[in-house]
């Protein structure tokens, strides 16, 4: 009895492995069969109080391809994008404007504090001990006056440039303290093995009554394959403004969660979001007063940080202190640079901790000048989600049968995608080319097909000469005429 329940034990453990490993590799394999590759516009377009979100389809090909989903956030002044969560690590980049980051993390301290309200008491007390009055007074009305000061976890300055890494359920919210639209791309990275559902991009909203803007394109793609058989078919922005989208409070019965909170009931109705119609964006009235230190200090410290991260010295200095942005659109900080080119600067986990160890993720900002190339190359270990942020560009992608898969003219605003291993060539408009380009993987790679680092350079000239049946001579042109390593300056072609 005993051998034939170890017999069927045994059965049941190989069949659940095999079962466990078929659907790891099915969630790894995502649909890449693209024959034609384009420049995408947001498809959905919600507008909020202080604000607009701008989802671009992530049920396009592409998209399901590379396993991503792309919003752009536009916040006006004073505006705040309400407290959220997803199910998938993102990496976000400010195109335009300044503001603050919060992320929230459970179980972390409240680092940030504020002493102002017990300092005036102090004061208070000095001036009655000058008095000769008692002091125990003053100091009953410090605590007091201490409760009322405010606490959180660190708030960061975030600028136009910046790459900011927020890891797989990770809380965050943003806030324009600027005097100008704070624009910000998202990418998520849905097929990471941190999301543990599907590949439908799902947020978690804490605060407000906003519409899901993933839940809703679920919703259109649902609609539009029944729309055979209605006839009425509003448009999607109209269909939009009638679906609500709760925060996750509100699926909550209102005398538990009050309980919970040990607050009354219509405290919660609030915390619910009930009749609130503001959207996702809001304006915060007088504008938001954070406490933050000298921008200066915060970075020294951030920087600082990163060395005790590397030795992973327990789960205060490893998650709650974590170093989550890096500036790479300042071109002081460019990594390539081509006087008559452009320059690109890029962030990996070796720049970044937090994207080798939660977000696996990569990024790197370009700007070409007019005329200006970058050269041929191809991925080698990720995909590459690409937003032009100015200018325009014209972007070739060929995939493994020598085929033209994209021929586009990309303007400010659009996002290709360009597969891994797909061959790209990038040539930008007599206006130059801004772009960023966030990678599936932290440390993503890169291999030239022209220029003085690239696999033409590898060769051996008698190899190139065979391989394309050309002269020896031909055959150092092709091997040495260009001496840029990625960024290429403008040159001549010469036609037959």
């Amino acid at each position: 009895m005993a051998k034939s329940l170890c017999c069927l034990l045994l059965c049941f453990l190989i069949f659940f492995n095999y079962c466990s490993a078929r659907q790891q590799k099915s969630r790894q394999q995502n649909e890449c069969s693209i024959s034609r590759l384009t420049a995408q516009k947001p498809s959905n377009r919600i507008q909020s109080e202080a604000g607009v979100t701008e989802v671009f389809d992530h049920n396009n090909e592409q998209f399901q391809c590379a396993g991503v989903a792309v919003v752009r956030y536009t916040i006006e002044p004073n505006g705040l994008l309400l407290p959220s969560y997803v199910n998938a690590p993102q990496l976000l980049y400010f195109v335009q404007g300044r503001g603050l980051q919060g992320i929230l993390i459970s179980g972390c301290p409240e680092t940030f504090q504020s002493f102002q309200e017990s300092q005036e008491g102090q004061q208070g007390r000095e001036q009655e001990g000058q008095q000769g009055q008692q002091g125990q007074q003053g100091q009953q009305g410090q605590q007091g006056q201490q409760f009322l000061g405010d606490q959180h976890q660190k708030i960061r300055e975030v600028e136009e440039g910046d790459a900011f890494a927020v890891p797989t359920g990770f809380g965050h919210y943003i806030y324009n303290n600027g005097n100008r639209q704070l624009v910000v791309v998202s990418v998520l990275d849905v097929s990471n093995e941190a999301n543990q559902l599907d590949f439908q991009p799902r947020r978690f909203y804490l605060a407000g009554n906003p519409q899901n803007e993933f839940q809703q394109q679920q919703q259109q793609q649902q609609g539009s394959e029944g729309q055979q058989q209605q006839q009425e078919g509003g448009g999607s922005e109209g269909r939009g403004q009638e679906s609500s989208g709760d925060n996750i409070f509100s699926g909550f019965d209102a005398q538990q969660l009050a309980e919970a909170f040990n607050v009354d009931v219509q405290l919660i109705r609030k915390l619910q979001g009930q009749n609130d119609r503001r959207g996702n964006i809001v304006r915060v009235e007088g504008g938001l007063q954070a406490l933050l230190p000298p921008r200066g200090q915060q970075e020294r410290g951030e920087q600082q940080q990163d060395h005790l991260h590397a030795r992973g010295n327990g789960y205060e200095e490893t998650i709650c202190s974590l170093r989550l942005k890096q500036n790479i659109g300042d071109p002081w900080r460019a990594d390539v640079y081509t006087p008559r080119g452009g320059h690109r600067s890029s962030v990996t986990g070796y720049d970044l901790p937090v994207l080798q160890k939660l977000v696996k993720l990569s990024a790197h900002k370009g700007r070409l000048y007019q005329g200006a190339l970058v050269l041929p190359y191809y991925n080698v270990n990720a995909n590459s989600v690409i937003y032009a942020i100015r200018g325009s560009a014209r972007i070739q992608v060929v995939q493994q049968q020598g085929q033209t898969v994209a021929n586009e003219e990309v303007q400010q605003g659009q996002v290709l995608v360009i597969p891994q291993n797909f061959a790209a060539l990038i040539k930008a408009r007599d206006s130059g080319f801004e772009y960023v380009a966030i990678k599936t993987d932290e440390n993503a790679m890169i291999n030239t097909l022209a220029g003085n680092l690239s696999l033409m350079r590898a060769m051996p000239v008698q190899v190139i000469a065979s391989a394309y049946q050309a002269s020896n001579n031909e055959a150092k042109q092709l091997k040495h005429n260009r001496q840029e390593s990625t960024i290429g300056a403008p040159g001549s072609s010469r036609s037959e």
